[in-house]
């Protein structure tokens, strides 16, 4: 009986024994999930609920994602099952299209909502092998219909600037947008919603075409709710005229006058205009603009005297103040 179990040990070590230093099969990892998102949240803007969350930096276990591949959107409203959460939207980060990025945040909207009905969301990340993670905060609004378009939304044009006006209504605020190169503005130009009816935008390049949209704000309950928006297409223009020539001279010479006068440093210089006043009356002697600095004037009216003053003209139109007149004695 010894003898029996002496043996049955020592097939059992030698089984142990002959498997040391064998590989078996490899125990499954667990794979890296993204971190849990707790910062979903809502706005109404142009009308509608934008939805945003920030995109998740590190892993579950503290390492840089890098394998994130997306995010589900889930919905429940007022007419879904109660406490069920369906499909609102798949955001795959390889496709780059149906979200917005701005400063390592995700902006979505949803405008299907109906008047008095109540939306909560929330978001799941997911890898690239399509593992989800956590879900986030929930959010919940309960939808109201957001404030009309302004009113008599107007634009003045000056130079390098533009000054937007609407009539303003009791009870509402403003924010005003600009568009930048055709891109859809996710924060208005003003820092804080307006209370006054004026705002004026410096700084920018003449001749080019700038969009611009005002919209309505009301706050209820601490939430801003705002509203579809006027939008106008305007151009500031140059409205600052350039430097008046200097060192103008006009000198008799036989039947004719010359005028000379040195060159203008602007550099949207479109030429200039040279005038004569004779008997109390000037008169525009070039037909064009001229490029050149001398200038003569082959009829020489039947005066004592006349005399002359020149203008710098630039490309937008704007005329310069008149030079010092010079007069030039006809006959003694």
């Amino acid at each position: 009986m010894l003898k029996r179990y002496i043996v049955i040990i020592s097939i059992a070590l030698l089984v142990i024994i002959s498997s040391c230093g064998k590989k078996g099969d490899p125990m499954p990892r667990m794979l890296p999930l993204p971190s849990g998102i707790n910062d979903l949240s809502g706005a109404v803007k142009d009308g509608v609920l934008f939805l945003s969350f920030s995109s998740p930096a590190l892993n579950r276990d503290g390492a840089e994602t890098k394998d994130l591949g997306g995010f589900k959107i889930l919905r429940n409203c007022g007419t879904c099952v109660a406490g069920t959460f369906e499909l609102f939207k798949d955001i795959r980060l390889d496709e780059n299209k149906g979200y917005a990025l701005y400063e390592n945040r995700i902006y979505i909207y949803d405008e299907d909502l109906a008047n008095g009905s109540q939306y909560s969301y929330k978001v799941h990340p997911y890898t690239k092998r399509g593992t989800l993670g956590d879900a986030s905060n929930v959010f919940t609004i309960r939808w109201e219909t957001p404030p009309d378009r302004p009113r008599n939304v107007s634009a003045k044009e000056d130079d390098r600037r533009i000054e937007l006006s609407w009539s303003k209504e009791e009870g509402f605020l403003y924010n005003v947008y600009r568009y930048e190169d055709g891109a859809y503005p996710l924060f208005p130009l003003n820092r804080n919603p307006l209370a006054v009816s004026l705002y004026a935008d410096s700084g920018l390049e003449n001749g080019k075409t700038y969009r611009y949209e005002v919209r309505k704000v009301s706050v209820k309950g601490g939430v801003r709710w705002e509203g579809q928006g006027v939008a106008l297409d305007v151009i500031p223009k140059d409205k600052t005229p350039p430097a008046v020539p200097l060192d103008v001279k006009a000198e008799r010479k036989g039947n004719t006058v010359v005028i000379t006068w040195k060159e203008s440093p602007d550099k949207d210089l479109a030429g200039y205009n040279i005038y004569r006043i004779g008997a109390g009356t000037a008169q525009k002697l070039n037909t064009e603009l001229t490029r050149d600095t001398t200038f003569i004037d082959p009829v020489v009216p039947d005066l004592r005297y006349v005399s002359y003053y020149v203008t710098s003209v630039d490309t937008s139109g704007n005329e310069s103040r008149q030079s010092r007149e010079l007069i030039v004695i006809l006959r003694e």
